[in-house]
């Protein structure tokens, strides 16, 4: 299994995601924080949806679903 240091790391913007393909920020709010595994991140604009990991406020992608 990969660690967190080969999964891609995903940008944050004024405390949201930024969606890895368009690069615009999606409705998923991180704060200091949050921790989640396994949490599906959808982009409203470009419809992607990735499998992502948030830990400690840091987000990284697990996989592209769609």
């Amino acid at each position: 299994m990969k660690n967190q240091n080969e999964h891609g790391k995903l940008s944050i913007k004024d405390g949201l995601v930024v969606c890895p393909v368009c690069r615009q920020k999606t409705n998923q709010q991180v704060i200091p924080e949050t921790r989640a595994e396994n949490l599906v991140l959808w982009c409203r604009h470009c419809k992607a949806v990735h499998l992502v990991k948030i830990d400690c406020g840091q987000c990284y992608v697990i996989s592209r679903c769609r």
